[in-house]
């Protein structure tokens, strides 16, 4: 658990010198949230994320990754990790093709791991100086590694829709809705809805509370079709 948090703390530090040189065509976050007890009770629990966006004439790149882990009286009970990458070519003002890779390791989950690659159509459907819509569509394939060491793929349908109410100067809610519907009915479908509340504390610094749903409509090794997650985290944007 030391080690892990030494190495978030470090990737932090190394986002933190790449972006001094004030470059206004990239932007990030950079999330740190987590829990620790000890005496008749040994526990802890570490959250962190990193988003990167990277905006060109006719480009906008989005890059993240998330971690979470946690322990319970030295008994692993949370492992994951995920990283992403998504780049759009930009059409007009509210038209945009993508593409998305993704790939994500769960103990947990029953699969060693799962990526996906998908290619599509982007859509601001909506647009204000507070509130932003904005949906993706298109196909991809799911490749996953099952924990027996075997391995499945199956096409699917991306779905995305992502909502943004900047509801004061210091406040925003977000909403994001993402699906990867498989052709396949014996496959997993895997979907998740991410809902935060952001507030700003001073400067750079906001506090985030978040709520995550994920669904596997397919779970195999008698895992729950079901997950939560809520967090709070310290968001610090550079």
């Amino acid at each position: 658990m030391k080690k892990l948090l030494a190495s978030v703390l470090i990737l932090s530090a190394a986002s933190t010198s790449a972006f001094a040189a004030d470059d206004k065509s990239w932007a990030a976050t950079a999330e740190l949230g987590g829990t620790m007890t000890t005496g008749n009770t040994d526990t802890s629990t570490l959250v962190a994320k990193l988003d990167v966006t990277h905006t060109l004439s006719d480009w906008k790149n989005n890059y993240y990754a998330d971690i979470l882990y946690s322990e319970d009286d030295d008994e692993k009970t949370a492992s994951r990790w995920k990283v992403g990458a998504k780049g759009a070519y930009i059409l007009d003002e509210t038209n945009s093709l993508f593409v998305l890779g993704e790939y994500e390791e769960d103990e947990f989950s029953g699969y060693d791991s799962v990526a996906s690659l998908v290619g599509g159509y982007s859509k601001n459907f909506y647009k204000t100086d507070s509130v932003t819509f904005d949906g993706d569509l298109g196909p991809g394939i799911t490749l996953f590694d099952v924990e027996n060491g075997s391995s499945e793929k199956t096409g699917i349908l991306h779905i995305g829709l992502t909502y943004e109410n900047e509801l004061s100067a210091t406040s925003k809610f977000t909403q994001v809705l993402i699906s990867d519907v498989a052709f396949d009915s014996d496959k997993s479908t895997l979907s998740r809805s991410e809902t935060s509340l952001t507030a700003n504390i001073m400067g750079e610094l906001a506090m985030k509370l978040g709520f995550i749903i994920s669904h596997d409509n397919n779970p195999i090794f008698d895992k729950k079709s079901v997950d939560t997650e809520t967090t709070i985290t310290l968001l610090y944007t550079f």
